[in-house]
């Protein structure tokens, strides 16, 4: 079982790696000349890695980060992307977009719950009849984060902690998409998606502050805050905390920040 301070080793270890290995990248990289490099040319290196940390967190930290703590609780990390049929068969492609239209109109002819049924429902006629091509899903509509525990997989995409309207119809479409996917290639097995926003930036609520209270998209059976997220990935309770003070304690230590000035000298 998974301790807190084994977490926070975990959490530690993998936000140095995963940053520095970031920054190495990116000083790599030949930067287009700006005519600060020649006043301020150091600080212009440390802004440039961390404007790509801010747009690429979900990857560079979220990710391997709960993957790490997830493969200790005793998840199954699945090294693949969800596939798409090459040629989605009508019926399904008519559900969907049916589903899809109801739920942006808030009809309440669908919720989160329903959609996912409805859709591994008509999914059932591909257990007679498979579909024999599928190719990598759309650009887009990829997973970041796929785990499995008890013959259950789950899907996961990490995004903005301050998304806008048409953000959110993105994020339902993503979900319900990733539904389609999976159970018209295996519609007897079992699929949990979920949009996660990896931390709360608001004082209250999260859903409260969000435009629309994040509809279309349904909170906690469609999309997961903070630590619905990382309790799930750990096993434990307030895993958020954990992260906070792991952070705080690599910035207090410096060792994070002195392997980057070294890059830089």
């Amino acid at each position: 079982m998974l301790t807190e301070k084994k977490a926070k080793q975990i959490i530690k270890s993998t936000a140095k790696e995963s940053i520095i290995s970031f920054a190495e990248k990116a000083i790599k990289k030949k930067p287009k000349f700006q005519i600060l490099d020649l006043i301020i040319p150091k600080e212009r290196k440390i802004r440039s890695i961390v404007g790509g940390l801010e747009t690429s967190l979900g990857t560079t930290l979220w990710e391997p980060l709960a993957k790490a703590l997830a493969s200790e609780n005793g998840f199954e990390v699945i090294d693949a992307n969800l596939e798409s049929p090459v040629n989605i068969p009508s019926n399904l492609h008519n559900t969907l977009q049916y589903i899809i239209d109801e739920r942006k109109r808030k009809s309440g002819i669908f919720d989160a719950n329903s959609s996912h049924d409805e859709i591994k429902k008509v999914c059932q006629v591909f257990v007679n009849r498979p579909i024999d091509k599928f190719e990598q899903a759309p650009k887009g509509r990829g997973v970041d984060i796929w785990l499995r525990k008890e013959n259950i997989d789950y899907f996961f995409d990490t995004k903005t902690v301050q998304p806008n309207l048409s953000a959110l119809v993105s994020c339902m479409e993503q979900v319900l998409n990733w539904y389609s996917y999976y159970y018209s290639k295996y519609p007897n097995n079992n699929a949990v998606a979920r949009i996660v926003f990896p931390y709360n930036p608001h004082n209250g609520e999260f859903w409260d502050k969000t435009i629309g209270k994040g509809e279309p998209l349904e909170k906690h059976n469609e999309a997961w805050v903070e630590n619905e997220f990382w309790n799930f990935c750990s096993g434990l309770d307030d895993t958020y905390s954990l992260i906070t003070q792991a952070f705080e304690e690599l910035k207090d230590s410096k060792e994070l920040e002195s392997s980057i000035h070294q890059m830089l000298d």
